[in-house]
């Protein structure tokens, strides 16, 4: 009797940790299906540099804006017999049935599932299934979910495999290191060495089958310009409304005015000096560590070039540690009014895009402020405040970790 309770427990928190998700994904994909293949993606570029990789000599030519590792998920749909519109769609319908369903392990977040799929839906409907942003998405979250355990070496091992996938997990390995010495007094060093060998590898490989390609990514990241979504972009409405022209490149529209320098220069500092201080309070034990990953890649999407609706992809999942926000909530909404909708007007008024920059502008103003108050309350919660750097922080603070939120 008391076996059959304890099953009857286990399967009743389950499903409270998976409420309503079996209502939600659904409409998720379907929502998405359809737009994957009414609205224009990237799967088209994705096709191209599968078909390209595939010719003789093999492999010598790899994507210019991504690891070459991604060709991985490029050439997936190349295997199921439909067009690779569609396969593509089903194998990132997949990765976002893997994301969703993999919170099994968050006992201490009940609904962790729910509010994935709701910001998902919400805010990254028209491009989830036509972009490949959920595969490193569904790396780094396992990689914080890892290092909220206390399990260090899967925890670097998920963010090596996102990084070679798309760049931006690499940034949370300093904040694992930083985490896992404020829990324990000790660097791992040999983990941090070891992380570099696949990527070393990689490097190496990719550098004998198509040389100049590795850093590629890199050269296409600074060589851009900003992009009508991101606060560089609009900073740059904002200071030059009258005299901005719009140019498509580098894969999107990017906005063309003036002081492009001095915004680059003012939002690098900021930028820069963010993550340091985010990296900081790690090190003081006061951000616990799936604070500090969704800290610091807040901070970098909003100082990126570019801030396009799929980058919310790789916030959902540490949005989800915490109830439902309703300024996260708003940022993802006006990213959908933004991508497609308000993109419609570059086509009804020859190449202009006011009304998409501007409602970029105030998505991203709204997503700072409310990132900012969550980051308030998150030191707020705290209590190793005065913990100094250099000495082990896991006294204070290692019961803490599993209870933010």
């Amino acid at each position: 009797m008391s076996r059959h309770l304890a099953v009857r427990g286990k399967l009743r928190a389950v499903a409270g940790r998976w409420q309503g998700v079996a209502i939600l994904l659904p409409v998720l994909f379907a929502v998405a299906l359809d737009l994957a293949i009414l609205v224009p993606n990237d799967t088209p570029i994705y096709h191209r540099y599968a078909n390209e990789a595939l010719t003789s000599p093999l492999l010598h030519s790899l994507p210019k804006e991504y690891p070459a590792a991604a060709l991985a998920i490029y050439l997936l749909p190349l295997l199921l017999p439909v067009k690779y519109l569609i396969a593509f769609a089903l194998i990132a319908a997949l990765g976002t049935t893997a994301l969703v369903l993999c919170s099994d392990g968050l006992p201490a977040h009940p609904g962790w599932s729910r509010r994935t799929t709701i910001y998902l839906l919400v805010g990254t409907s028209a491009v989830v299934f036509g972009r490949f942003d959920i595969f490193p998405a569904l790396a780094a979250f396992l990689a914080v979910d890892a290092a909220r355990k206390d399990h260090w070496a899967r925890a670097w091992g998920w963010g090596v495999a996102g990084g070679l996938l798309k760049l931006f997990p690499f940034l949370l390995l300093p904040g694992f290191l930083l985490a896992e010495h404020a829990r324990t007094g000790r660097w791992a060093t040999r983990r941090a060495a070891l992380a570099c060998i696949p990527v070393a590898l990689v490097v190496c490989v990719q550098s004998v089958l198509s040389p100049g390609s590795a850093m590629s990514p890199v050269r296409y990241e600074l060589n851009r310009g900003f992009e009508l979504e991101s606060l560089p972009g609009g900073l740059t409405l904002l200071t030059d409304p009258l005299h901005v022209r719009w140019k498509f490149q580098y894969g999107g529209w990017e906005i063309l005015g003036s002081h492009h320098s001095v915004i680059s220069i003012l939002v690098l500092l900021a930028t820069v000096t963010g993550i340091l201080a985010i990296w900081r309070f790690a090190a003081l034990g006061r951000l616990s560590v799936e604070a500090t990953s969704l800290a610091v890649l807040s901070v970098s999407i909003l100082g990126d070039k570019a801030f396009s609706p799929q980058y919310l992809i790789w916030l959902a999942p540490l949005w989800a540690y915490w109830p439902l926000r309703r300024g996260w909530l708003a940022a993802a909404a006006l990213s959908t009014l933004v991508y497609p909708l308000l993109f419609i007007e570059g086509g009804l008024l020859g190449h202009s895009y006011y009304f998409a920059a501007g409602a970029a502008l105030v998505r991203n103003v709204i997503l700072i402020l409310a990132t900012a108050r969550w980051a308030r309350e998150q030191l707020q919660a705290r209590q190793a405040s005065t913990v100094p750097l250099g000495l082990p922080a896991a006294v204070a603070v290692q019961h803490e970790y599993a209870t933010v939120g």
